[in-house]
């Protein structure tokens, strides 16, 4: 048993030393609540029920620990919510017109959860000392099975937006987010609840969802408040349509687990709408009035946050360099096992291995060409030459997705290069790949063709 505190980290003082330390640390906001059962697992197992996790198979496995922290750590008295800021500055892109792709913010920089983990292991050292004996703790960034944004929004760090992430009112939603469980109480934070009553969102959530959303979300204890209004304004600017309601993703659409967490191909309807995403999307939150008036700030209270999520955003591991947040295409897809491993290991691209972001880059750069293709402009030779090559890598996924591209090219040197492939291909995956590709490059045949004279 942990010795009794002393007056000094008496456990109100020692709320105020802990957030005191966790801004050192980073951090741009920290709440304090009891741990207990998530009341909102209803509506996440009505969303897993509804088949919007795809083939993230884990959430499923997940979901029973998901219940209450306390599986995790047993004894657990406390749950610190943590939210550390990643607006990190825009490189500029190079202006060497090479093809390139876009890769979402939050992985411009090193790996967060290893540096989530580092700063969350030091503030726990910290709270034990200050405590006055053992404390122990269970540190959980992201992938750890919590119920995040639920325990984020009751803490008092922001509310879960129209396109489900937290979103802070001075801070927006440029926000990696962290718990801390702890075996001692802390008197929890009272965070900001609705005045009159929840009102009704304009947009929906789908059936079956509503009615666990109302149990869940929108009543009782979690009727928080929350700011969204009646702004659609991410659900708009989804290019695949993926926020099909309130608070609900359809993952098996969202760009980011397209190009993270899908392992197989990306269905060929989807793939024109990855655009420039090589890795992740940050479309919803580009256009999130929240985060257009977090940049440019509103009043004192705000510049109070800003200040502390500013100097925070200037964390050494997650700054980027041009190639980080633009990535040549042709130079991707020429990245071999070693070379990938170099470039990527300690960084969230690691995640979806090389097959995933080399699939990724020739879909991208499929775009491009078509793109060029439609604009009048002759597809870069250098482009061509490494789809070429894609078409021999030694994974099927990466094989298909440059076959795809070719197809997009309408080029006619591509033609003889997957008539060859086809020739020895002999997965069944990337056989229709490359029939389709072909039969694309006819049809773009057909239709440069001059017309015959009357």
């Amino acid at each position: 048993m942990a010795p009794a505190a002393s007056d000094a980290s008496a456990p109100s003082e020692l709320t105020v030393r802990i957030k005191a330390e966790a801004e050192r640390l980073g951090f741009a906001a920290c709440g304090v609540l009891p741990a207990g059962p998530a009341q909102s697992h209803a509506y996440y197992e009505a969303w897993l029920a509804a088949g919007y996790a795809g083939t993230m198979g884990y959430l499923q496995r997940h979901a029973p620990l998901k219940r209450d922290p306390r599986t995790l750590l047993p004894g657990a008295r406390t749950v610190l919510a943590l939210a550390h800021p990643y607006h990190t500055p825009t490189p500029t892109p190079p202006a060497d017109g090479a093809p390139r792709g876009r890769v979402s913010r939050y992985a411009w920089g090193r790996d967060y959860h290893d540096v989530l983990h580092a700063k969350l292991a030091r503030l726990a050292a910290f709270i034990a000392a200050a405590h006055g004996g053992p404390v122990r703790h269970k540190a959980c960034v992201d992938s750890a099975p919590v119920m995040e944004r639920e325990w984020a929004a009751r803490a008092g760090l922001g509310w879960v937006g129209r396109n489900a992430l937290l979103i802070h009112w001075r801070l927006g939603s440029w926000l990696f987010l962290a718990e801390l469980l702890l075996d001692v109480a802390l008197p929890p934070d009272l965070p900001p609840r609705l005045r009159r009553g929840r009102v009704a969102p304009r947009v929906p959530p789908p059936q079956p969802l509503a009615t666990a959303l109302e149990q869940g979300l929108a009543a009782g204890p979690l009727a928080l408040r929350e700011s969204c209004g009646s702004c659609t304004a991410c659900l708009a600017a989804c290019p695949t349509g993926a926020i099909v309601g309130d608070k609900t993703v359809d993952a098996r659409r969202c760009i980011s687990y397209l190009t993270i967490e899908l392992k197989g191909p990306v269905p060929e309807s989807l793939r024109a709408e990855l655009g420039e995403w090589v890795f992740g999307c940050d479309v919803c939150q580009d256009v999130c009035p929240w985060n257009r008036r977090a940049r440019r700030g509103a009043d004192a209270a705000f510049q109070a946050d800003a200040a502390a999520a500013f100097r925070a955003a200037t964390e050494p591991a997650f700054q980027a360099e041009a190639e980080g947040a633009f990535p040549r295409l042709t130079e991707l897809l020429g990245l071999d096992d070693a070379a990938f491993r170099a470039r990527f290991r300690d960084t969230p691209l690691w995640r979806a291995r090389r097959r995933g972001v080399l699939r990724n880059a020739a879909l991208v750069l499929g775009n491009r060409l078509a793109a060029d293709r439609a604009a009048g402009r002759a597809p870069p030779a250098d482009a061509l030459a490494a789809l070429r090559q894609a078409l021999g890598d030694a994974q099927p996924l990466v094989r298909g997705a440059a076959a795809w591209a070719l197809g997009r090219s309408g080029a006619a040197a591509a033609r003889p290069w997957l008539e060859a492939a086809l020739a020895t291909e002999a997965d069944a995956s990337v056989q229709p790949e490359l029939r389709t590709a072909l039969a694309a490059l006819a049809s773009a045949a057909a239709a440069a063709a001059p017309a015959p004279p009357c």
